[in-house]
């Protein structure tokens, strides 16, 4: 009669270890469960994702891009304004705005390292000579760049602007290198 027991408790602990783990088998571990995250978190919502972050960022670097031109045209016309008082019409200076280097055929001659041309903010003339030339920029842009494509040019023959109201091409004398004037 023991065995008969033992026989019928052995049977029912191996059902209920049966039943167990048929369970455990349909219970996810922590492992399957991550896995069945990864597979619901599909590549096009994470691509999606990326997409509004990108439209996100462009749209705060456009805005920057924004400001930082609003500014530059704030200072540019400040410097307007001093240079004007400094160099007044009445006593025969010119200011030109906005004016490449060319050579002395009139053409923009560009930086033979970059290939870039080079405008220059404001050029103030007297009597038909170049008396100033006039970078305006922020209080911390780095310049150094920008000069050193100039004095290239100049090397290669960017020697002149062009009067707007009369078309005559002005000579920069050697003498006269852009100066760089800072503003908040």
């Amino acid at each position: 009669m023991l065995n008969a027991v033992a026989s019928k408790a052995m049977e029912n602990i191996s059902e209920a270890f049966k039943e167990a783990c048929i369970k455990e088998s349909k219970e996810l571990s922590p492992l399957q469960s991550s896995m069945e995250v990864i597979e619901n978190s599909s590549l096009a919502s994470l691509k999606a994702e990326n997409e509004l972050e990108l439209e996100k960022v462009n749209e705060a670097r456009a805005g920057q891009i924004e400001k930082n031109r609003e500014d530059g045209a704030n200072r540019e016309e400040l410097a307007l304004e001093i240079l004007n008082k400094e160099f007044p019409e009445k006593d025969g200076y010119k200011i030109e705005r906005e004016q490449y280097l060319r050579d002395e055929d009139g053409n923009i001659v560009k930086d033979p390292e970059t290939g870039e041309a080079r405008r220059v903010d404001f050029v103030v003339t007297k009597d038909g000579e170049v008396v100033k030339s006039i970078e305006v920029t922020s209080e911390t842009a780095p310049k150094d760049a920008q000069i050193a494509k100039e004095e290239r040019i100049r090397g290669a023959g960017g020697n002149f602007i062009k009067d707007r109201d009369t078309g005559q091409l002005v000579e920069i004398p050697k003498d006269v290198q852009t100066e760089v004037r800072r503003y908040a």
